[in-house]
């Protein structure tokens, strides 16, 4: 595991703030994460099977919560199919 210190303004800092308001993620730690996940997938540097497969580790280990795994999944679904 990595850790980076990056200070967020203006609109990038206002997304992340959206992200948790919202219910996306629960910190911006963890809408930081579904970010690069989100970027990942839609460069193709992540397939469905590597991100759920993350996904179970990351739940196994409680460092993201269902709702989210959930949602990731869904959203892939209807990505694949479009």
């Amino acid at each position: 595991m990595s850790s980076v210190t990056v200070k967020f303004r203006g609109i990038p800092e206002e997304i992340l703030d959206k992200m948790v308001e919202y219910g996306i993620a629960e910190t911006k730690s963890e809408a930081i994460r579904v970010a690069i996940l989100n970027f990942g997938i839609e460069m193709g540097l992540l397939s469905e099977q590597a991100l759920i497969k993350s996904f179970r580790v990351q739940l196994a280990d409680g460092k993201i919560a269902q709702e989210i795994v959930t949602e990731e999944i869904e959203r892939v679904k209807i990505e694949s199919i479009r």
